[in-house]
């Protein structure tokens, strides 16, 4: 599929009435139409797709993401990663004329909901309440002062650690004038423009603790990340061939210090949307947790977890 344009409803309003008058409606459902525009130039010899989203600026967070798995891709008879990836950062992009405000108000809304999720636990399918649930699992899990996020994506999860203990810590009186000690908090992924985005969040946010770097955990210079008391590794292992799981597993073990936490989907099949390659259940999951030599225990909670302590 050509990436498709994407038109905010409420922002562009009259570019969206030309549509109407002027292409074929394609298909259409409760937040999203799809029209199609004749090609036939030297310049653009094939026909292109374009986008009409109808989510406000309260609404730009991270449950885009599963409103265009779940109701986009299939008006488009797409299941590609490329789309879904695409389709995510346009919408969002789109909501502004202004790209970088655009990210910080996604940032700002999807943590609010994040929190919410931790606070208020739901069972609702989207990709806020589950992933709140898994992000207070971590929060209780948590053990030590530095974290290691591997596979962050957005960086949610070190961005509400470092936001609980700057909580914290405000709530506790300083002793003798002494400071509070500073965490050491990253979140390291193989993307460079999530990576970007998620520290300039950081710049805006004033979370000094916090860093995201770009890192490939099957590097030879893994090494140079440091070892931290936790290491969390959520929905990353799945994204890997089946023949780099262990390699990647022992380089997480040799980044922990103390305890490494493990969470993976338990699918049938993996789902091509998000690009997962490997499927896991519990089995396998304690075949695994076995080959480390740690002390390990293996629960379900939205998933299969693992997490392995140092002897």
């Amino acid at each position: 599929m050509i990436n498709p344009l994407v038109f905010a409803h409420n922002r562009h309003a009259v570019l969206i009435d030309c549509l109407r008058r002027s292409a074929e409606l394609l298909a259409q459902s409760e937040r999203f139409a799809v029209y199609l525009l004749a090609g036939g130039t030297d310049k653009q010899p094939e026909a292109e797709i374009v986008v009409v989203h109808r989510f406000g600026r309260a609404e730009i967070d991270n449950n885009i993401g599963y409103f265009v798995a779940n109701e986009l891709l299939p008006l488009l008879n797409s299941t590609r990663q490329s789309d879904f990836e695409h389709l995510v950062g346009a919408i969002v992009r789109s909501i502004d004329i202004d790209e970088r405000y655009a990210w910080h108000l996604f940032y700002d809304n999807s943590l609010a909901a994040l929190e919410r999720a931790i606070a208020e636990p739901q069972d609702i399918p989207d990709f806020i309440w589950p992933f709140g649930a898994i992000y207070n699992q971590v929060l209780l899990l948590a053990k030590g002062q530095t974290l290691l996020d591997v596979g962050a994506c957005f960086g949610f999860l070190p961005l509400i650690y470092a936001r609980r203990q700057a909580r914290e810590d405000a709530s506790q009186p300083q002793q003798n004038g002494a400071s509070h000690e500073k965490r050491r908090i990253v979140g390291c992924d193989l993307d460079p423009a999530l990576m970007q985005l998620a520290n300039d969040y950081v710049r805006q946010s004033d979370l000094h603790q916090v860093e995201f770097v770009v890192a490939d955990l099957l590097a030879a210079d893994a090494a140079r990340l440091g070892t931290f008391d936790m290491v969390t590794c959520l929905h990353m292992l799945e994204h890997l061939a089946f023949d780099q799981t262990m390699p990647a597993l022992t380089a997480l073990w040799q980044r922990t210090g103390k305890r490494l936490i493990i969470c993976v989907p338990l699918e049938e099949i993996p789902d091509p949307r998000f690009g997962h390659q490997q499927v896991f259940d519990a089995a396998r999951l304690h075949a695994l947790g076995q080959e480390l030599g740690g002390s390990y225990r293996y629960f379900e909670h939205h998933g299969g977890w693992l997490v392995v302590d140092r002897l």
